[in-house]
């Protein structure tokens, strides 16, 4: 087989391994679950490795190389948001979270060779990439518990602390990824914003997220975070999918160009 073709076979693993471990997880079958999961986040380390080989750089070059990462970077949230957050249940969430980004990678051309242009060579690329991936992961995973929360009304609050908890893990991260990419963009052309509709899109995303945090708890509060936490997630999805994936949209920071 040649290199394309590994790719597809392990980001297909990953996929199913995932899928398992959500099916176990609904079946109330942790241990199993949790087993299927790690054997994915192996299966995704050797995926980012074999990437890095076959680009002599790191694979985030365009949306397949940044999809492959999230079910990576998932797995130590994961273990965060159960040993510290104590939300051991939220495995198939994640799990589902990973899921969605691979199927999204079957749906992205492989292309196994890129050239960094030098602005992306800097100590900010990794760093910066990785902490926004994560967010969006996270923020895919709080999204899910938003809309369970609307249907299983009877756990209402289960539900929204767990997507409260799960923002409030991804915000510092999107928070970094904000603050790295202007500092980066200082280093690079001299200027830390440039009003780039991506860096505009990244602007509204943040602030919608941070809107969310400054409204109360209370149960007569609950639909407006609902709505700010669905509009976030919207604008998050323009961020990451319309403007890289739309070649209309002018973006230096854009996979499309």
């Amino acid at each position: 087989m040649n290199e394309t073709n590994w790719i597809h076979v392990m980001v297909c693993a990953i996929l199913a391994l995932n899928f398992v471990a959500m099916l176990l997880a609904c079946k109330r079958r942790q241990t199993w679950a949790f087993r299927f999961f790690v054997m994915g986040w192996l299966v995704s380390a050797v995926l980012l490795a074999y990437n890095w080989e076959l680009a002599q750089a790191p694979p985030f070059g365009n949306m397949h190389h940044v999809m492959c990462i999230v079910p990576l970077v998932l797995g130590p949230a994961y273990l965060y948001s159960w040993k510290v957050q104590k939300h051991a249940w939220l495995l198939g969430y994640f799990a589902g979270a990973a899921v969605l980004f691979m199927v999204g990678a079957l749906c992205m051309p492989v292309l196994d060779s890129w050239r960094q242009m030098p602005a992306l060579q800097s100590p900010w690329f990794v760093p910066h990439v990785a902490a926004y991936l994560l967010s969006y992961g996270l923020m895919t995973v709080a999204t899910v518990l938003v809309a369970v929360s609307c249907w299983r009304r009877w756990e209402s609050d289960k539900f929204m602390d767990a997507a409260h908890d799960t923002v409030l893990l991804g915000f510092p991260l999107m928070s970094f990824g904000l603050w790295s990419g202007a500092v980066w963009a200082d280093a690079a052309w001299g200027g830390y914003w440039a009003w780039d509709i991506k860096e505009v899109w990244s602007l509204v995303t943040w602030g919608l997220y941070l809107v969310y945090f400054h409204i109360p708890r209370k149960p007569e509060r609950l639909r407006s975070r609902r709505v700010v936490l669905f509009l976030a997630f919207a604008a998050l999805l323009v961020t990451f999918l319309v403007v890289n994936l739309l070649p209309k949209i002018t973006s230096m920071h854009s996979y499309a160009q």
